[in-house]
């Protein structure tokens, strides 16, 4: 028999089918909303609620009593990043909503309702083990070397696990489940109609990367991007983890879909719509620029010089680059004034004598 669960905790929990349920039994819908001055209110909250991911904070509810708002601003902020087309941003909200949803988690004190999570999240509250298939499958993606399956206890094919370790998993397992779902399949005429909230999104996020990397600079480009720049300025054909490359970091340094279209015109052979196609689609689902030792892997790691002996990543050597660039014009840029207020004080001073 299934544990019922509180109105006030689907908010807390707002994956499960009763919190959806509580959304149609109010007649809310996510198409249309944008008509009302309520449905305005949602989105903007949405919108908010995805912005404030992206600054890697979580957001919490003012009220507990507003159950509906809250469980409607999390199906709209999926929404809106799915229909903001950005990975990094949907991983960012999932991040989020992880981390809220685990911190409710772990300090629930209703044990049913626990036990009921864990039911929809395919776990269960156990005896210090998990079976080897599931354990595998939590431990996937946590960066540690004692989670790897040859460091752990394991009996009956069953692994052993701390209360604290099972925590960890549970965390991971939550984060997994919200991303799942994510990018959502968001029919053109919704996407259409949250365009100016998905617009605001990107905004946010241009203005971040604009923040963290500061105005583009191609000068700072690693050796490896500014050769397959020169490459397909020349008319060749880049392989495709050479175009995912270049692609994924120009649009992480801060260009957009039509700049980063745009270095592609510099071919001879340009095709506008084979390109914007190409160039959307690795924007879309794939996003982090590969590091070093991948693209050294596939052949397109060339041209190393100094600072890249001491980085292992492109947006790594970037950043330096660019800092160390910044300097050295900020240097001349004083040089110059220091000169120019040298002769003003003593115009003659570079003058010939009689």
């Amino acid at each position: 028999m299934r544990t019922s669960v509180e109105k006030r905790d689907l908010a807390h929990y707002p994956f499960l089918p009763e919190a959806q349920g509580l959304l149609a039994s109010r007649g809310i819908k996510v198409a249309g909303l944008s008509g009302s001055k309520i449905g305005c209110s949602y989105l903007d909250c949405a919108a908010e609620r995805v912005i404030t991911a992206l600054d890697g904070k979580t957001v919490y509810p003012e009220s507990e009593d507003d159950v509906v708002s809250d469980i409607i601003t999390y199906v709209l902020a999926r929404v809106l990043a799915s229909a903001a087309k950005d990975k990094r941003t949907m991983d960012r909200l999932c991040k989020m909503e992880a981390a809220r949803v685990y911190a409710y988690f772990h300090a629930e004190e209703n044990e049913l309702l626990k036990k009921r999570v864990c039911e929809e999240l395919g776990l269960e509250l156990g005896d210090g083990s998990l079976p080897v298939i599931r354990y595998v499958e939590l431990a996937s993606r946590v960066r540690d070397a004692k989670w790897r399956l040859i460091n752990r206890d394991v009996e009956s094919g069953f692994v052993s696990v701390s209360s604290d370790e099972m925590d960890v998993l549970i965390a991971e397992r939550i984060r997994a489940i919200l991303s799942s779902g994510l990018s959502l399949d968001i029919p053109e005429s919704i996407a259409k109609e949250y365009l100016p909230w998905s617009d605001k999104i990107l905004s946010a996020v241009q203005e971040r990367t604009l923040v963290e990397f500061g105005a583009i600079d191609e000068s700072a480009y690693p050796p490896c991007i500014q050769a397959m720049i020169a490459a397909a300025a020349a008319g060749v054909n880049l392989t495709h983890s050479g175009r995912f490359s270049m692609t994924a970091f120009l649009h992480n340094v801060g260009m957009n879909a039509e700049q980063v279209a745009g270095i592609f015109a510099r071919s001879p052979d340009y095709n506008p719509d084979m390109t914007n196609y190409q160039v959307d689609h690795i924007l879309t689902n794939e996003y982090t620029t590969p590091s070093c030792a991948t693209m050294l892997t596939h052949g397109i790691c060339v041209n190393k010089d100094r600072l890249c002996e001491s980085v292992s990543h492109p947006l790594n050597y970037y950043r330096s680059k660019k800092k160390m660039l910044d300097k050295m014009r900020m240097r001349d840029e004083a040089m110059a004034k220091k000169a120019e207020k040298a002769e003003g004080e003593n115009p003659d001073a570079g003058s010939p004598g009689p």
